[in-house]
């Protein structure tokens, strides 16, 4: 039995020594994006955390729902950043906190819309992402068929058809919202935030968990941002 307790560390440390493929998807600033400076905030931490658990890597951009798809069928250990929901819990395991969000809803200036008054979307158009998550109260609104849901491929589609009057209003953290519209040229209105915070959620590394592998990286991972964090104090 030792022997064989031994053979399997060899054989997972040797694993863990190859190149892991990671994915991500772009126009999330600001924490992903390949035209951002590292690949935006979040990218830029998955590298400091890579580097200090000493671990190779290969980082791939795709569609959100596209590498969120590989990833659960075993393309990729991991992909990030994601935001808890109940169905995600049912594939992956979920890194610690990378940072923190406040979630508000961003509409045309004046439109009194207010995402901690449920009330005031009710029979509105929410534009949001293929591939995002939605929070609670809002999937709850869509599931009583209280909103009329447009999911075009990205943020800045999203923030367009805002502009167009094409749609009511968006979801997003206070930052990304307000970095997004900010990298968008030639809009014919500015959305702004509207509103109370929603709710305040965490983005996180996620793995799936039908992999070992995956199970015993997210251990070296989490291990490597504790570090990293102790060292910033």
């Amino acid at each position: 039995m030792p022997k064989l307790l031994i053979m399997l560390c060899f054989y997972s440390a040797l694993a863990l020594a190859e190149p892991l493929k990671l994915v991500t998807g772009s126009d999330y600033a600001p924490f992903t994006d390949p035209s951002l400076p590292d690949g935006g905030l979040a990218t830029a931490l998955i590298k400091k955390v890579m580097a200090e658990a000493n671990q190779p890597y290969h980082l791939e951009w795709r569609p959100w729902a596209n590498g969120y798809s590989a990833t659960q069928k075993g393309l990729y250990i991991a992909t990030f950043p994601y935001i808890s929901t109940p169905e995600r819990r049912k594939f992956f395991d979920y890194s610690d906190p990378l940072f923190v969000l406040e979630m508000r809803v961003f509409a045309m200036p004046g439109s009194a819309l207010d995402g901690t008054q449920p009330e005031t979307l009710v029979g509105k158009r929410y534009c949001h992402p293929v591939g995002w998550g939605f929070i609670g109260p809002i999937e709850a609104m869509i599931n009583k068929g209280q909103l009329r849901p447009i999911r075009p491929y990205d943020m800045s589609t999203c923030i367009r058809l805002l502009a167009q009057g094409k749609a009511d209003f968006i979801i997003t953290d206070q930052i990304q919202g307000q970095e997004t519209i900010a990298h968008l040229n030639n809009l014919p209105s500015i959305p702004v935030s509207s509103g109370g915070v929603i709710e305040k959620s965490t983005l996180h590394l996620i793995t799936p968990k039908n992999n070992p592998q995956a199970q015993q990286f997210l251990i070296r991972f989490n291990k490597a941002l504790q570090t990293l964090r102790d060292q910033q104090q």
